[in-house]
């Protein structure tokens, strides 16, 4: 029994959805059995370890408080040096590595002062990155 809006004596131009949905069932089993046939993912060449290959250390800027108040104590991978020393310490680092991010950790009680001449001077010195944070 099919639903009509017109009179009962004309034609009725109505769709037959049964096929429709027979063709649909179809072409999802279709495409059901094609899908895990295909590779998934991507491509790629992933580049391989190399044993004993070199990894270089980041470069640390350690700021501490000194004894008395505005003394700043600065130290480059663990090394205590002077102020004048940072720069061309830095420089020489970077010779001889190739990541060039500079780390610097700085007291809370520090002012904004050295850690920006720090940060100067790693510029300088051909830093590429700058980390800051706080200890």
């Amino acid at each position: 029994m099919a639903f009509s809006a017109g009179t009962s004596s004309g034609p009725s131009s109505e769709i037959n959805v049964t096929p429709l949905i027979d063709v649909l069932l179809v072409l999802l089993i279709i495409f059901m059995v094609i899908v895990p046939i295909r590779q998934r993912g991507v491509e790629s060449s992933l580049p391989q370890d190399k044993a004993g290959a070199n990894v270089s250390q980041p470069t640390v800027v350690e700021l501490r408080a000194g004894a008395t108040p505005g003394e700043v104590i600065y130290g480059v991978n663990r090394q205590e040096v002077m102020r004048e020393a940072v720069g061309p310490m830095l420089r020489e680092i970077f010779a001889a590595q190739p990541e060039r991010t500079v780390y610097v950790q700085a007291d809370r009680a520090l002012t904004y002062e050295p850690v920006a001449w720090i940060a100067g001077e790693a510029r300088q010195s051909g830093a590429s990155g700058l980390m800051l944070s706080t200890k």
